[in-house]
């Protein structure tokens, strides 16, 4: 499931020779997964590498930009591991 105003960025653009326009700069893509089973909550951000393990639910406004580890419950900016679905 995946919340209205999400935005899933599967791409970066470089940034590092001073002596060519950005918008010229190569464009990096490592690739994002999504697990089974996942809840995206509203206006979340998925960033470029990410990798979202199944199970977990991602708090609404969060912005991912790393992995985040099966059937886990993650929020914030940027996202961080505040929980688990697994159980105790």
């Amino acid at each position: 499931m995946i919340g209205a105003h999400t935005v899933i960025i599967p791409a970066n653009h470089g940034f590092e020779a001073i002596d060519v326009s950005m918008s010229a700069q190569p464009l990096t893509s490592k690739g994002i997964v999504i697990g089974e089973d996942v809840w995206i909550g509203s206006g979340c951000r998925i960033l470029d590498g990410a990798h979202i393990g199944g199970g977990s639910v991602i708090g609404a406004g969060s912005v991912v930009t790393k992995n985040i580890d099966p059937f886990s419950i993650a929020l914030g900016v940027p996202a961080r591991i505040v929980g688990s679905r697994k159980a105790q």
